[in-house]
C-alpha cells in the first residue's frame, strides 16, 4: 500500500464537475457517517430546543411630544438634545441601583431568589431589555423579554414609566438649575449695580460743583463775577477821577468865608455866597454823574464864574469887615461841600476795593472748578461705563429670568416637550421565542457539515486503493481491468439493518445527551 493521499486530484482538462467529483465520491462512500452525524446533532439540538423555556416579549411605544408653544415665543432652557438626554436617562434607568430597587418593589424573579445573587438578576434585566430609538427621534420603543408573559409586560411598563419620570426630573433639574443660576447672578449683579449707583450718587452729591453738568453754571457765574469785578473797578477808577477833579476844583476856587466864625455886617450870610455854594454843589454832583465835559457842567461852571466875579466886585465896594469876621485866605482854602463829596468818594473807593477781593476769590474758585471738570469728567465717564455695563447685564439677566419663568410655567402646564406612552406594553398571548424549528434545522445543517468534515478526515486517514486511477498512480503501470466489490442481497440487508440500528441507537443517545445538557444548563441558570 502506498502512503500517498487517497483523494485523487482532479484532472487538468476536466470542468467544474471534475473538480468536485472526488469530494462527491468521498461523501457517497462515507454517506453513513455523514447521515449518522447529522442525525445525532439534529436530535440533540431538537431536545435542547424543546427543553428551552418559552420567551415572551412585551413592547411599549413612547411618543416624544414636541413643545406645543413655538420656541420663537417661549425659548426652552433645556439645552441638551433628545438623543443625548435619552442616552443619559437610559444609563440612569438601567443602572444596577435603580434595577435592584425595581426588583424589590415588584418582587421579580421569586424563583431565582436565593439561587443567584442580585448582580445576576440585574444583568438578566439589562440583557433582556432593548431600547430602540427611531430615526427622527419622534418616538422610541422599550421592549423586555422574559419567561413570564405578565412579568414581561409589567417590567416593560415600569421601565417606560421610569423613562418618563426621569425625563421630567432631568428637565426639571435643568429648569431649576437655570433658575437658581440666573437668580444668583441677578442678585450678585443687582448688589454690584446698587453699590455702583450709590457710589455715583455719593460722588454727585459730594462733588456737585465738579460735575460736567456744572460747567455751564461755572461759565455763567464766571461771566457775572467778571462783569461785577469790572464794574467795581470802573466805579473805583471813576471815583478816583472824580476825587482828582474835586481836588483840582478846591485849588482853583476862590476862598470861602467861614460863616460859622462870626456874623456879617448885617448879621446874615450874603445871598450871593449862598448862590455860589449852591452852584458849586450842583457842579460837583454833575461832574460825579456826567463828567467834566457835560454841557450842564459847563453851564454851571460859567454861572459859578459869573457869581464869583460879582462877589468880588461887591467885596471891593463894601466897607471893611469888623474884627470878629474872619476871611478865609488863599493859603487856607476850604469848601465843605467838596470835602463832603471827597469823603463820599473815599468811602466808595474803600467799599469797592473791599468788594473786589471776594469777587476775585469767587472767580478763582470757578476757574479752578472749570480746570478740574475734564479730569473729573474722565473719572466719572469710567464709572458711568461700568454702571451702564452692569445695568445692561442686569437687564439681560432679568429678561432671561423672565424667559426661564415662562418656560417653567410652560412645563408646569404640560405644554413643553414631554414623553407620552403611546401604546402600553400588553401581556403577550404567544411566546416570542425560542424558534425551535430554526434551532433544530440549524442543528441538522451543522450535523451535515460536521458529518462531511468527519468523512473527509476518515477518508484522508484511510490508505487503501479504491479505484483503477489510484492504482495506476501508485504502481506507475497501466491497469488492464478492475474487479468491483459485489455484495449479495443478504449482505445488503444486513448492512441496512446495522445502519438502521445504529441510527436509532445514535438518535436515542443524542436525545439523552441533549436532555442531560439541558438539565445541567438549567441548574447552572444558563437556560
Amino acid at each position: 500500500m502506498s502512503t500517498n493521499p487517497t483523494i485523487v486530484p482532479p484532472s487538468e482538462d476536466g470542468g467544474g464537475l471534475d473538480q468536485i467529483r472526488p469530494y462527491l465520491e468521498v461523501i457517497r462512500r462515507r454517506k453513513s457517517i455523514v447521515i449518522l452525524t447529522a442525525i445525532g446533532l439534529f436530535f440533540c439540538t431538537a431536545i435542547l430546543a424543546y427543553r428551552l423555556p418559552n420567551v415572551y416579549r412585551s413592547e411599549t411605544v413612547i411618543l416624544v411630544d414636541a413643545q406645543q408653544v413655538p420656541s420663537t415665543y417661549v425659548q426652552s432652557t433645556v439645552s441638551t438634545s433628545i438623543q443625548d438626554r435619552l442616552s443619559t436617562i437610559q444609563q440612569q434607568v438601567m443602572s444596577p441601583t435603580r434595577l435592584k430597587r425595581m426588583i424589590d418593589k415588584m418582587n421579580l424573579f421569586p424563583e431565582l431568589r436565593g439561587k443567584v445573587n442580585d448582580e445576576a438578576l440585574v444583568q438578566l434585566i439589562q440583557k433582556s431589555t432593548t431600547v430602540d430609538v427611531g430615526g427622527r427621534l419622534s418616538s422610541f420603543r422599550i421592549a423586555y423579554q422574559g419567561e413570564n408573559a405578565k412579568q414581561a409586560s409589567e417590567i416593560a411598563n415600569e421601565l417606560a414609566a421610569t423613562f418618563i419620570e426621569e425625563n421630567l426630573k432631568a428637565r426639571e433639574q435643568q429648569f431649576v438649575g437655570t433658575a437658581e443660576f440666573l437668580d444668583a447672578e441677578l442678585q450678585e449683579t443687582k448688589t454690584k449695580l446698587e453699590a455702583r449707583e450709590k457710589q455715583l450718587q455719593t460722588i454727585k452729591s459730594t462733588y456737585v460743583m465738579d460735575l460736567p453738568e456744572s460747567k455751564q453754571f461755572h461759565l455763567e457765574a464766571l461771566n457775572n463775577l467778571r462783569t461785577q469785578l469790572a464794574a467795581s473797578q470802573d466805579r473805583v477808577n471813576r471815583a478816583k477821577q472824580d476825587k482828582i477833579m474835586l481836588q483840582s476844583m478846591m485849588s482853583t476856587n476862590p476862598p470861602t468865608i467861614d460863616l460859622d466864625t462870626g456874623p456879617s455886617a448885617t448879621g446874615k450870610p450874603s445871598s450871593l455866597q449862598a448862590q455860589i455854594q449852591k452852584v458849586q454843589s450842583r457842579i460837583a454832583e454833575l461832574q460825579v454823574r456826567y463828567g467834566p465835559n457835560f454841557p450842564d457842567v459847563r453851564k454851571a461852571q460859567a454861572e459859578l464864574d459869573r457869581l464869583t466875579k460879582q462877589e468880588a466886585a461887591e467885596q471891593a465896594q463894601a466897607p471893611p469887615p469888623v474884627q470878629t469876621e474872619r476871611v478865609v485866605t488863599s493859603s487856607s482854602k476850604r469848601n465843605p461841600v467838596i470835602e463832603a463829596q471827597m469823603e463820599k468818594l473815599n468811602q466808595e473807593i474803600e467799599e469797592q476795593t473791599k468788594l473786589q477781593a471776594p469777587l476775585q476769590q469767587q472767580i478763582d474758585m470757578h476757574v479752578s472748578k472749570l480746570e478740574r471738570v475734564p479730569i473729573f469728567e474722565q473719572q466719572l465717564a469710567g464709572l458711568m461705563r461700568d454702571y451702564d455695563s452692569l445695568r445692561g447685564h442686569y437687564q439681560s439677566l432679568l429678561d432671561k429670568k423672565l424667559s426661564a419663568q415662562m418656560a417653567t410655567e410652560l412645563e408646569a402646564h404640560q405644554k413643553g416637550e414631554r414623553f407620552m406612552i403611546l401604546d402600553p406594553a400588553p401581556i403577550p398571548d404567544k411566546p416570542f421565542g425560542p424558534n425551535r424549528g430554526m434551532i433544530s434545522l440549524a442543528g441538522l445543517v451543522v450535523g451535515l457539515l460536521g458529518g462531511i468534515g468527519l468523512a473527509v478526515v476518515i477518508e484522508m486517514m484511510d490508505q487503501s486503493v479504491r479505484s483503477e486511477h489510484e492504482a495506476t498512480q501508485l504502481l506507475g503501470v497501466p491497469v488492464l481491468a478492475g474487479i468491483p466489490l459485489i455484495r449479495s442481497e443478504a449482505q445488503i440487508r444486513s448492512r441496512r439493518v446495522r445502519f438502521l440500528v445504529s441510527a436509532v441507537a445514535l438518535a436515542f443517545f443524542s436525545c439523552c445527551v441533549g436532555l442531560l445538557i439541558s438539565i445541567i444548563a438549567g441548574k447552572l441558570g444558563l437556560i
